[in-house]
């Protein structure tokens, strides 16, 4: 292998694209056809890589959700969130996958996903990768969701703080929240980016009320702008941020909960940032999809001048412990996996169990250290 490769997979530069567009609220299937389409577009433009907002299939829980909740608008809320969750896999993400190949890119998109074990019901907010080829590479379900999330998906066990090798580089992402917690975002610069997808429901001030979360259109405020940019410097990696976008209209008309619903921030906001953390595409709202050319020369010339697990690194002094996956089953099945050997059998186990093949391959090597 030579030095270049070990950046954006040694291409001289990468086009990505972030989807900024509303999905069809709480219907998968219309969503998924949305997705498509999407996919289709920034691929005709040239991108190799296309993002999308968190959990975007099939729609951020922007309703108010508590012990005063409405029991009979509620209800009918709380149903179709749980029959619209994605599996994966399923025929749905078999679709995303199909478009993926057919486009020739890579696809990170967010979903509310449902557990796939037939006695757990539990929701996660997820984010999925799919490979060119057509394939789920894995997926990353938010460590820990933020405030009222928690009356909506469950937790993360972090057995997914992975990146991907691809084509194109080392793929990561995080989602919202988990931008603010310094352990994980120094897991995955730990594993190595080169291109690091963030996302969020939208771009919002904490400080300006009168509502908890207020529009940030001008950019100013937004945390997730100030870490996202952080998290460029610190990974020496390009970022996609993206943030949600919807409006009123994109409401069913007949929304339970629509009284309780605050989309002022869904505006949009996302953007493409540089790894010396200046944005390549500023905040942007609206309907949209945003594009970059990212360079490896960008990569290269800041680790000369910053290599955050390298030689700007003193594990001599402090380091982080990555606690290995308590959880046996994933233990069983990369040995199950390591016994076998074959990569066709590795793929199928992986499948069996709704894993990706390098998120069940990162298990093996981590049980054989």
């Amino acid at each position: 292998m030579k030095p270049a490769n070990k950046v954006l997979g040694g291409r001289s530069s990468v086009k990505v694209a972030v989807v900024q567009t509303p999905p069809v609220y709480l219907d998968r299937e219309k969503s998924v056809d949305r997705a498509c389409q999407k996919i289709h577009e920034a691929a005709s433009h040239g991108a190799e890589l296309i993002a999308f907002t968190e959990t975007w299939l099939a729609g951020y829980p922007y309703w108010g959700e508590g012990w005063e909740s409405k029991l009979q608008n509620w209800i009918p809320v709380r149903v179709q969130f749980y029959d619209q969750a994605l599996l994966i896999p399923s025929e749905d993400t078999a679709r995303l996958c199909h478009a993926a190949a057919k486009a020739n890119a890579h696809v990170v998109i967010g979903c509310n996903e449902m557990d796939s074990r037939s006695s757990v019901h539990t929701i996660y907010n997820t984010l999925l990768f799919i490979e060119r080829t057509g394939k789920v590479l894995g997926r990353h379900r938010k460590t820990v969701p933020t405030f009222v999330e928690r009356a909506i998906w469950g937790p993360g066990d972090g057995t997914d703080l992975i990146t991907y090798e691809t084509d194109i580089g080392r793929l990561g992402g995080l989602i919202c929240g988990e931008h603010l917690m310094p352990l994980i975002r120094a897991r995955m610069i730990e594993q190595g980016e080169d291109l690091h997808i963030s996302v969020f429901p939208g771009a919002f001030s904490l400080h300006t009320g009168p509502k908890l979360e207020e529009p940030d259109l001008e950019g100013k405020f937004f945390w997730g702008h100030t870490l996202t940019r952080a998290h460029a410097m610190e990974a020496g990696a390009f970022v996609l941020s993206a943030c949600g976008y919807m409006t009123a209209s994109d409401l069913p008309s007949d929304f339970p909960l629509r009284e309780t619903v605050n989309l002022d921030y869904a505006h949009g906001g996302s953007q493409i940032v540089a790894p010396l953390g200046i944005p390549l595409v500023p905040p942007t709202s609206g309907d949209t999809i945003l594009y970059a050319e990212c360079q490896a020369d960008m990569i290269k010339v800041w680790k000369a001048i910053i290599d955050t697990v390298g030689h700007y690194a003193r594990p001599d002094i402090v380091r982080l412990q990555y606690m290995k996956p308590a959880e046996p089953t994933l233990a069983k099945f990369s040995l199950e996996a390591l016994e076998k050997k074959s990569p066709d059998e590795i793929e199928a186990i992986a499948e069996r169990h709704g894993l990706g093949r390098q998120e069940l391959e990162s298990g093996i090597e981590r049980l054989v250290r």
